[in-house]
């Protein structure tokens, strides 16, 4: 029996892409697992490839999910980190301030001005993130400038500045996976060099020194130390931006939609743009998640939502580890607990928000798979979900944008839409 409008669950497999891997035999992970549910899944419907913002351009994850969220593609590439941490996080917030992602690191003292950095992430400290945190709280600065640090996930966490004549132009203290630099790396006024950034980054470059002091000798390090991990004992900043909210096609088309997820940085976005989110202690950001109940989650949530996404890390997790293996027994895993739930009368979605290399452990701009399941659509040649199979698909060549749209059309939902009238939702941009 057929019907106008259906229910859509998106799924988004974080950094699922990915490039052969001598260790399993010059397959990508994704090729190298088994997933009989997708493949099943892949026959009976359509499958291709995306490219999240432009082909070849590596985004991150608050690109790339952004975008599957319905911000048009120009706004999403400028959007900053810090301040969607700090929504995820429920953190205070006032006119004014700047938000950072912060990285707790492990540094060690060059001399009295700089250091050499260790571990970026610190080991991806778990334990004692909140406590190392509290002992950062309302830090003075120089300019009556005041910085207090937050826990995110993991070793992630959220530093806010607050004060006079503070500015966003300033770059980054965290040198990213390169590693380039002997040091910490100064943050410097990006762009002219006015007032406002030249006291900005003065007040970042005090709070990297203030900050290890108060860090080095804290119980949670000296027991670390003792217990032969590395100490959390630095901050490395990077992804500065003011608070606003933003508006996107989901929420133009008044449809009430739900995030499912564990991270912080999705469920940041999910508040940006005003849906509903749903997270459990369960749904961790890494491999340990629990697949089976972040999916029945995400499927109870669709009885109140006419949309829901629902998000999993650990494939680019493994990824950023270099462990091609545990990405591929992740995604097994994921198709297994999908083989649960009855997709029969929905549309469901399955996607990446950008591809990560097992092998670097970097983001490239490589295009991701993707597969569109409609109970009432057409279906394509493609036998198998893998990057080689979907290339073959129908769904060639697609954005992210492109994605989204084909799931709300899938959906029944843009029957009424009419592009041309909606300033904010920009085609082919």
């Amino acid at each position: 029996m057929s019907q106008d409008k259906f229910k859509g669950l998106v799924i988004i497999l974080d950094g699922l892409g990915d490039r052969p891997c001598t260790t399993l035999g010059n397959k990508t992970p994704l090729e190298h697992a088994r997933t009989p549910v997708l493949d099943a899944i892949a026959t009976q419907h359509q499958s291709g490839m995306m490219n999240p913002l432009l082909p070849g351009l590596p985004v991150d994850t608050h690109t790339g999910v952004s975008i599957i969220f319905g911000l048009p593609p120009r706004v999403a590439a400028s959007l900053k980190r810090g301040p969607i941490e700090a929504s995820g996080i429920d953190l205070d917030l006032q006119h004014g301030d700047l938000l950072f992602r912060a990285n707790l690191a492990t540094i060690e003292n060059i001399d009295r001005h700089n250091f050499r950095i260790l571990d970026r992430r610190a080991q991806r400290i778990q334990q004692g993130v909140d406590a190392l945190c509290a002992s950062l709280q309302d830090i003075r600065l120089p300019d009556n400038i005041s910085a207090s640090l937050h826990p995110a996930t993991h070793h992630r966490c959220v530093l806010r500045l607050r004060g006079p004549g503070l500015s966003d132009k300033v770059t980054d203290t965290d040198p990213g996976g390169k590693m380039l630099h002997t040091g910490v790396l100064l943050a410097q006024p990006s762009g002219d060099a006015d007032t406002a950034s030249k006291r900005t980054a003065s007040a970042i470059n005090k709070l990297t020194h203030v900050s290890n002091e108060i860090l080095k000798n804290h119980p949670v390090n000296l027991k670390r130390i003792e217990n032969g991990y590395l100490p959390a004992n630095g901050i490395l900043t990077r992804g500065v931006g003011q608070y606003q909210n933003y508006q996107n096609i989901l929420k133009h088309l008044h449809l009430n939609v739900t995030v499912v997820a564990g991270e912080a940085t999705v469920l940041g976005l999910a508040k940006l743009f005003n849906f509903s989110n749903v997270t459990n202690p369960a749904f961790t950001s890494s491999t340990d998640t629990n697949i089976k109940k972040k999916l029945s989650t995400a499927v109870s949530a669709l009885e109140t939502s006419d949309l829901v996404f629902v998000h999993f890390k650990g494939t680019d997790t493994a990824a950023h580890d270099r462990d091609p293996q545990a990405k591929s027994d992740f995604i097994e895993r994921f198709d297994k607990a999908l083989g649960g739930i009855d997709i029969s009368n929905i549309v469901l979605g399955v996607c990446a928000d950008h591809s990560t290399d097992s092998t670097r452990g970097e983001h490239n701009g490589d295009a991701v798979p993707i597969l569109i399941h409609n109970p009432t659509g057409r279906k394509d040649l493609t036998r198998k979900f893998n990057e080689t199979d979907c290339s073959a698909g129908a769904l060639v060549n697609l954005t992210a944008q492109g994605f989204i749209t084909s799931v709300l059309d899938a959906m029944g939902s843009l029957s009424n839409f009419k592009p041309a009238e909606v300033k904010f939702y920009e085609l082919n941009q």
